[in-house]
């Protein structure tokens, strides 16, 4: 009897390794993938940059449709229900290493200076911007969870942790676009430290994310025109010649 026992909690902990096994493969796969294929793609095709960091977008609105999803399970009695868990799975497992890999494929590719510097200072702006209604959204719910019983402080630690690790995506996203900027030396370097210690500020992150997208775009369209001069210059020369 003992020995069966046994062999039956052996077969539960190989199952549950194998289960184990299968989701940090799934996992190293949402984050390798996406890292791997967007940087070939990217460095052919700059205008696809803004499609593989949909992730980082869309990302606080994952959550929010999570937790509108979980507070309609409860309220029909279906909590932690097989559609529920799945989404739950999804969220965890494959949001989370997705958005890591974006972030580290930004990096390399912003390193290398695959992306023109207006670019990459537009899409941060939008990013920050596209944020907004979510920040304000998780504002309410936590005021909404002082209002309420134990279950407000549920509501009030989720809108805080959410917030925080979203702006730390969107914070790092920032830093990978200032060293793709910076490669092009557009930009003083100072401005692009700042800028990039900042974009870790809440509501601030946003004002400077503006700012600097017009100063970016400035200082590259007014290189864009004296090289244009320069050239047409370079081609009187040898045309009179």
């Amino acid at each position: 009897m003992a020995q069966e026992e046994s062999s039956e909690g052996l077969r539960d902990m190989d199952s549950g390794d194998k289960y184990l096994i299968i989701i940090i493969l799934i996992m190293v796969l949402a984050a390798a993938v996406p890292a791997v294929l967007s940087y070939y793609v990217v460095k052919k095709y700059q205008k696809t940059y803004w499609l593989f960091n949909h992730s980082i977008i869309l990302y606080p609105y994952y959550y929010m449709t999570y937790i509108v999803a979980a507070l309609v399970a409860m309220s029909n009695d279906i909590y932690f229900s097989g559609e529920t868990q799945g989404f739950t799975l999804f969220v965890i497992f494959l949001v989370n290493p997705l958005t890591l890999g974006v972030l580290i494929s930004d990096f390399v590719i912003n390193a290398h200076g695959h992306v023109e510097p207006e670019r990459l200072a537009r899409l941060n702006m939008i990013i920050k911007l596209v944020h907004i209604p979510a920040y304000v959204i998780h504002f309410v719910l936590g005021l909404l969870g002082t209002l309420a019983s134990v279950w407000g402080i549920g509501f009030i630690l989720w809108a805080v942790i959410i917030d925080l690790i979203t702006i730390a995506i969107t914070g790092t996203h920032a830093v990978s676009c200032v060293i793709g900027i910076s490669k092009k030396k557009t930009v003083n370097k100072w401005i692009l430290v700042t800028a990039a210690i900042l974009s870790y500020i809440y509501c601030v992150d946003v004002v400077v994310s503006i700012v600097f997208y017009i100063i970016v775009r400035k200082k590259s369209r007014s290189l864009s025109v004296a090289d244009n001069v320069t050239e047409s210059y370079i081609r009187k020369g040898f045309s009179r010649e």
